[in-house]
């Protein structure tokens, strides 16, 4: 992976100066700045943790968690979608239905009933089921 390429290079060379004046200057035993920190997160979110880290010479698991934690955009620079609701859609019109039964002693009845006329099913299941030979 070629990480001296331009996008990159221009996002994290601005940084990685930030970085080197606050090395060059910093107390003994001070802490990285937020602002510094959040500034690589964002660009971890972009280019991943591991470039980000390598170039900027701060701990990787540090950079990860943080990146993490800050909730950043994937790579395309949107939000991902934590939900999407969607219509159903309308139910297809049906002009009839068919139910078709057979036993095992190969005897058949085969119903075709309009929308809304299903009351009527249970008691000829009942009747064909329970009928004599």
């Amino acid at each position: 992976m070629n990480t001296e390429s331009t996008p990159f290079r221009s996002e994290v060379e601005p940084l990685r100066c930030q970085f080197e004046a606050w090395r060059r200057t910093r107390k003994h035993g001070e802490h990285i700045p937020e602002s510094l920190w959040e500034a690589a997160a964002k660009l971890a979110g972009v280019f991943g943790v591991g470039r980000v880290s390598r170039v900027l010479g701060v701990g990787y698991y540090a950079l990860k968690e943080r990146a993490q934690d800050g909730c950043q955009p994937n790579r395309s620079g949107h939000e991902a979608a934590a939900f999407i609701e969607l219509p159903l859609p309308a139910p297809i019109p049906r002009s009839d239905y068919v139910v078709e039964w057979e036993d095992g002693r190969g005897a058949k009845m085969t119903l075709r009933l309009a929308p809304g006329s299903g009351s009527e099913v249970l008691a000829l299941a009942q009747a064909f089921w329970r009928r004599q030979p």
